[in-house]
């Protein structure tokens, strides 16, 4: 690259970086000015401090007890529906397109009008999970998973549903953007500040919510609040649960690395779960112990494997290697590199799971075969059919034409 254009890359992401600053302390001070609480123990950060590059997190300046408020957002500066809706099916949809709207009114505001959780949300990067892609980015992801046979599937789902229920037109794209905002960083339909800036490891979790408006705490008396699970000592970051959380009903079964990469856009860390629906084969991945420093990662099968299962992983290994082989040699045409980048992120923890699973020297049983629907589901707590949401596809049993 020429030294002057490398020299304006830099400064151009230094000037991003600043701008975020701006933006977040903004945001902070307009939280506290209007009613919120946010300990005065913690910092909004890069996570290598050495690199501006690096994600945000929010992390402790001093320890923090267990029990301690994290945060307390009022009702009044949650983005959220502006009315409730009767059926819960409904109330599902129409919650979501309410909050879409919300947020579509939010960022259409003048620059004197649009508060600073708005101009946080506008400064977020466009198209950055798997559902907003390019088209050409998501061609080659099909390719990838052999059109969703691996998952995660239904990538173009919210797109789908938004045009459907919400009568959404894709081609308005701040209009595009504002759906991504709300799949991305809602809590269902309620769009938080400075909740929605902590990240996600179900290693690492020190974060809870206090009060669980799904099951009818008020929290438009009480505000959204959470509070520490552990103590936390100086220095750590604070992290959530995104998909096994006190509130997250459903998802425990099955959503996954794949749901969350298709969800939230990017690859969890370990503990990891991946559940392969043609295969019947559900696993969880962990270092040894909870213990990185091993360096050893442990598969754990949810349900007992079978050979058939295991000789359609190994099936889709040998593509998906192949994949990989031809589309490295290859200038993947007009895919946008921040796409190709998180492909191969994903690409890499795809392929580590399934080598995993099939090294395991795990015990082969045909139990799964004879199983139904709910073969999946963790001690029977669940039914298929209880889940409006399952993001699981089922399969024939010979090829790979949909049940």
């Amino acid at each position: 690259m020429p030294l002057i254009g490398g020299l304006l890359l830099i400064i151009a992401a230094a000037a991003a970086n600043d701008t975020q600053d701006v933006l977040i302390t903004d945001l902070m001070k307009w939280l506290r000015d209007n009613g919120s609480f946010i300990n005065d123990k913690l910092q909004i950060r890069h996570i290598n401090p050495n690199d501006p590059k690096s994600p945000r997190g929010v992390f402790a300046l001093e320890s923090l007890e267990e029990g301690e408020t994290v945060c307390n957002i009022p009702w009044d500066l949650v983005i959220k529906p502006s009315k409730d809706t009767k059926s819960q099916k409904e109330k599902s949809r129409e919650s979501d397109c309410g909050t879409i709207n919300a947020v579509i009114e939010e960022l259409g505001k003048s620059e004197s009008e649009m508060t600073p959780y708005g101009k946080y949300l506008l400064s977020q990067q466009r198209g950055y999970t798997v559902g907003f892609w390019s088209k050409e980015g998501q061609e080659l992801f099909w390719e990838m998973t052999d059109d969703e046979r691996l998952p995660p599937i239904w990538i173009e789902e919210s797109l789908e549903e938004w045009e459907d229920y919400c009568d959404g037109d894709e081609e308005i794209d701040d209009h595009v953007f504002a759906l991504m905002l709300v799949k991305a960083r809602a809590d269902y339909q309620y769009l938080v500040p400075f909740y929605d800036m902590m990240n996600h490891n179900n290693g690492k979790t020190n974060v809870i919510h206090k009060y669980d408006p799904y099951k009818g705490d008020p929290i438009h008396e009480t505000g959204y609040e959470m509070v520490t699970s552990k103590p936390i000592s100086a220095g750590e970051e604070l992290f959530l649960s995104y998909n096994h959380c006190k509130i997250c009903q459903q998802y425990y079964d099955w959503f996954g690395t794949p749901e969350m990469f298709r969800h939230f856009g990017f690859v969890e860390s370990y503990p990891q779960r991946w559940l392969f629906d043609f295969a019947r084969v559900k696993f969880d991945l962990d270092w040894k112990d909870g213990d990185e420093g091993t360096g050893e990662v442990v598969v754990n099968f949810l349900v007992p494997p079978s050979k058939k299962g295991m000789d359609l992983l190994k099936h889709e290994v040998d593509r998906l290697e192949k994949f990989g082989q031809r589309r490295e040699q290859s200038s993947n045409g007009e895919v946008p590199e921040y796409e190709l980048n998180s492909l191969w992120e994903y690409y890499d923890a795809l392929h580590g799971a399934l080598r995993y699973a099939l090294e395991s020297n795990a015990t082969l049983v045909d139990d799964v075969w004879s199983m139904g629907e709910d073969w999946w589901v963790k001690d029977g707590t669940l039914k298929a059919e209880d889940v409006d949401e399952h993001c699981v596809r089922q399969w024939k049993e010979n090829d790979k034409d949909e049940l």
